[in-house]
């Protein structure tokens, strides 16, 4: 019954509504991604809006204009494992970006293959804009484009590698970080050698992984004619990235791209009262420890859960673990652990005074946000782009994974306890509150602006939709090139007419003055 109601809902809502009839298209199973989208389309319902959201995830206590397009009944992202972390850049990031667009190959399929979608496909209602997930695949939005309404891009994580030449940003590995790399914005040489490379290489594995493979994949369903996957995502209207230029500014980017990291917060729920109990009787203060949901804990090695918990024993501080393995053995006093942990809230306490994270984007945005600072123990993809843009900031110091030692952790954690980095911290969270319009405002406004114009091609950046040559300005450096050429030439041989004259008229005066000294000579002696 929900199925036809939802079909049926496609045709009458633009009788009955007065506000905007928006589609969403979220495919990815990541459920760090839902809660950064779901506030947004549970508000633009809560506004009049008429919201659609083709999601793996049902919004629990929706409002009556919202509408979920269902893509399973089953929720399964698999877990990643300690194990799988590969310490050199060179070998993960292309591993890391195949893995990637894999998983939008499959998200591809689950969309397509969904029956209102195809419904959609064929009935092509009418929508004044939609919003479409764009981080590892860009099969949603050859979906968004067929359906003739403009379209906006969400980014749930920082801007990728492969995103740049779509928006108009002409890479340079000397001041623009990449989100899978941990250089941040002062590279050395060799790191931006290996950014270069390792820049090119990324957008190449993209191309065959993830376009090359969607393209051939929706033929069937939007024909032979289908344009290339990337003129569509340059076409977009504008771009929502979960990030902001108090952390991830410094480099130039077009004035769709719209910053609205820390969108998924809200106001902090009280403390359960175990947990606000151990923080408020920590005489030292809290560190609090979460290296994220999608490497299981369990799967962390021996050793380097042994020298985690040396670390802990030495510190006067109490330390919160997220933790959802087994039951630690000789656990130290002033360690609590929890498999769950209202992170948000134990962030926003007075007394807690560092973080220890994996530098995910979400756990990142909050240790902003509170104003922590914070040790990064950066382990897959973007992680380490947020762990640099932190470290640039003067909030985070990075330990990594593979240095994961007692005395490393406890320099790192005296670091960040001084009292420069916390009032840097401090400083920082600052500057990302202060904001003319709150993240979620700053969303609307610009989806709303988007439905009201049918678009926003001001603002795209006509860098764009040039080819390289022009982008580079090749054709104009060969210009110059044949002209200095040719003035060059002209100028040598207008000099070499010159000194020929010179010195042939040098020559002529030589020879008179010998013919006249030899005629003299002849006149003497007759």
């Amino acid at each position: 019954m929900t199925k036809y109601t939802a079909l049926a809902f496609y045709f009458i809502a633009p009788l009955l509504a007065s506000g905007y009839r928006i589609l969403g298209i979220f495919p990815s199973l990541d459920r760090n991604n839902h809660l950064t989208y779901r506030g947004l389309l549970k508000e633009l319902a809560n506004r009049n809006h008429d919201v659609t959201v083709i999601s793996h995830f049902q919004l629990p206590d929706a409002p009556s204009a919202y509408h979920h397009v269902p893509l399973s009944n089953t929720q399964v992202l698999k877990g990643l494992s300690f194990e799988s972390v590969i310490p050199s850049e060179i070998s993960r990031v292309p591993f890391e970006t195949l893995v990637s667009t894999k998983s939008g190959n499959d998200d591809c399929k689950v969309l397509m293959n969904n029956h209102q979608v195809l419904h959609m496909l064929r009935s092509r209602p009418r929508f004044d804009v939609i919003i479409v997930e764009s981080y590892n695949s860009d099969c949603g939005i050859a979906f968004a484009a067929n359906l003739s309404a403009p379209y906006i891009l969400f980014n749930p994580q920082p801007i990728h590698p492969w995103q740049y030449n779509r928006l108009g940003i002409n890479f340079n590995s000397a001041f623009i970080p990449q989100s899978l790399l941990p250089y941040g914005k002062n590279p050395w040489f060799f790191d931006r050698l290996r950014s270069y490379i390792l820049y090119h290489i990324t957008n190449w594995v993209y191309y065959i992984g993830s376009q090359v493979t969607d393209h051939v994949y929706l033929y069937k369903y939007l024909g032979d004619d289908l344009p290339s996957l990337e003129s569509f995502a340059s076409n977009a209207s504008l771009v929502f990235v979960n990030t902001h230029q108090s952390v991830y500014g410094g480099f130039p980017r077009p004035d769709n791209v719209i910053d609205i990291g820390g969108i998924h917060i809200r106001p902090p729920k009280i403390i359960p009262t175990e947990i606000e109990r151990f923080i408020n009787e920590a005489e030292y203060g809290v560190i609090y420890m979460n290296l994220g949901s999608t490497v299981k804990d369990s799967t962390l090695p021996k050793e380097k859960l042994n020298e985690l918990l040396s670390t802990f024993s030495k510190l006067p501080l109490r330390i919160l673990w997220k933790w959802d393995g087994e039951v630690i053995e000789n656990l130290p006093r002033n360690v609590m652990t929890m498999r769950w942990l209202p992170q948000y809230e134990i962030l926003k306490h007075d007394n807690v005074k560092v973080f220890i994270s994996h530098a995910g984007i979400l756990s990142t945005i909050e240790a902003i946000d509170s104003g922590i600072p914070v040790v990064a123990i950066p382990l897959f993809g973007d992680q380490y782009g947020n762990a640099a843009a932190m470290a640039d900031a003067g909030v985070a110091i990075i330990v990594a994974y593979n240095d994961l030692k007692k005395s490393l952790l406890l320099d790192a954690i005296n670091e960040v306890l001084d009292s420069k980095c916390q009032q840097r911290a401090k400083l920082v969270s600052k500057i990302w509150h202060d904001r003319a319009m709150s993240p979620l405002e700053t969303a609307i406004y610009w989806t709303e602006y988007v439905a009201r114009y049918n678009g926003a091609p001001n603002l795209q950046a006509t860098s764009a939709q040039l080819p390289l040559y022009q982008q580079l300005q090749l054709d104009v450096l060969a210009f110059v090139a044949i002209v200095l050429y040719i003035l060059a030439y002209v100028v040598y041989k207008i000099l070499s007419v010159c000194c020929f004259c010179c010195c042939h008229n040098d020559a002529a005066s030589q020879n008179a003055i010998g013919e006249e000294r030899r005629k003299e000579r002849r006149v003497k002696f007759d």
